[in-house]
Formats: C-alpha cells, sequence, structure tokens
C-alpha cells in the first residue's frame, strides 16, 4: 500500500475533474438536445443528470486507467480494488449531494430564467464544488482508519 501523498493526491483529483469534464461536457449537451424535443424544465434537469453520470463515468474510468498505466500499476484486479472502493462513496455522494445539487439549483434557474446552457454549466459548478470536498474527505478517512489509498 503506498502513502497519501502530493502525486496521490494530484492524481486522484485530477481524476476526479476529468471525470466531472466528461460530465460537464454530457450535461449540457444532453439538457441542450432535450430542450429541443419539449420544454418540460424537470425533464431537461433530469437529462443534464443522465448526461453528467455517462460523462463522468467514461472519462473518470479512462483517466484512472491512464495514470495506472503510466505508474507500471495497471492491472485489472488494481482497477477493479479501486472501483471497489471508490465507486459506493462516489455513487452515495453523488445520489446524496452531486445530483440533487445539480437537479435543484438547475430547476430554480431554469425557473427563474431561460438559460438552457448556463443553468447547467453553473448548476454542475456548484454541484462538483461539494462533491470534491466530501470525496477528499472520504478517501482521508480510508487512507487513515483502513491504509487504502485511492
Amino acid at each position: 500500500m503506498s502513502a497519501i501523498n502530493k502525486k496521490t493526491t494530484i492524481n486522484f483529483n485530477k481524476e476526479i475533474l476529468f471525470g466531472e469534464l466528461g460530465a460537464l461536457a454530457c450535461a449540457p449537451l444532453t439538457s441542450y438536445i432535450a430542450s429541443h424535443f419539449t420544454s418540460n424544465v424537470k425533464f431537461i434537469s433530469l437529462s443534464a443528470v443522465i448526461g453528467a453520470i455517462a460523462g463522468g463515468t467514461i472519462f473518470w474510468l479512462s483517466m484512472r486507467i491512464h495514470d495506472k498505466g503510466i505508474e507500471k500499476r495497471l492491472s485489472v484486479m488494481g482497477i477493479a480494488d479501486d472501483i471497489r472502493y471508490f465507486t459506493p462513496a462516489a455513487f452515495l455522494l453523488t445520489l446524496l449531494v452531486y445530483y440533487p445539487t445539480l437537479f435543484f439549483v438547475s430547476l430554480d434557474l431554469l425557473s427563474k430564467q431561460n438559460k438552457v446552457l448556463s443553468s447547467i454549466i453553473f448548476s454542475q459548478i456548484t454541484a462538483f464544488f461539494f462533491f470534491l470536498l466530501m470525496i477528499n474527505a472520504y478517501r482521508y478517512i480510508l487512507a487513515k482508519l483502513y491504509g487504502k489509498v485511492l
């Protein structure tokens, strides 16, 4: 097991950020496409959540595999172990914090103004900020209590 250090912290947050870039690219895209089919703000907000899930997952996993390859620590078992520790916490945090923030902030902004892209992007940045704080707290607790460094 490696310890939490500057390199692992940078890589972890880079992977999270890269996942968020995927979510940031896909959430506005899916909500923009949805807005061409409906003016229902609930459906548009929901499409942002669906786009964020797809984009975030694909981009995060791609960067994680890339980083492990550079470190010469790429293995199916290693990635599976990382996913085993990361996914439940990330899933729980996204369900309890990230997606509700994305949905309700975007719903509020869309109800007050009809600017789809700026509303979704602002909502996404707000949701990501809260998620990043909480996932790093989880990472720290996981390392301190169980010696597992993500």
